[in-house]
This record gives structure tokens, sequence and C-alpha cells, in this order.
């Protein structure tokens, strides 16, 4: 979604960015930065999406996962342990 969808659907909600930040208590250029996909999140983003309805996936598209879940690292933990016998 564009940035300016996203804020209208927060504000169509009833919540502003402003608001926002208030409750999360971040500061203003974070909440703005994760509108805008400069930067990620994970709670802030998570709220956004509860705010207005809609999945992260779908607000923010083509947004890369670089982190790993902690299945994977366990996964990857208990491979390197049984290729080590």
């Amino acid at each position: 979604m564009h940035p300016e969808e996203i804020k209208a659907a927060m504000r169509m909600a009833g919540v502003t960015p402003a608001m926002l930040c208030d409750e999360l208590q971040v500061a203003a250029s974070s909440v703005s930065q994760v509108i805008s996909g400069h930067i990620k999140s994970g709670r802030i983003q998570a709220r956004i999406a509860e705010i207005i309805g809609k999945p992260v996936t779908v607000i923010w598209p083509n947004q890369v996962r670089l982190r790993r879940t902690r299945a994977q690292v366990e996964a990857q933990r208990a491979a390197a342990a049984r290729s080590a016998l």
C-alpha cells in the first residue's frame, strides 16, 4: 500500500499516527518511517495492520524478511550437531 493509503486507512479507523506514537511510546519519526517503508519494526507494523484490519504482507508486500525464526535457528543447530557426529 502507498503510505498515504496507510495513513488514510488509519484515520478512517479513528487512529492518527500521533496517537499510535503515544500508544506505543515511540518517536513520530519511527512511525512515519515504518509507514513509508524506510525501516521495519514488527511491533509498529503489527499494530498498524491490526488497526486497519489487513495483514502486514498486504500493507508492505515487497518486504524482505532478513531475520530467521527461532524454529529455523534451532533446525540449523540440530542439523549442524548431526553432521558433527
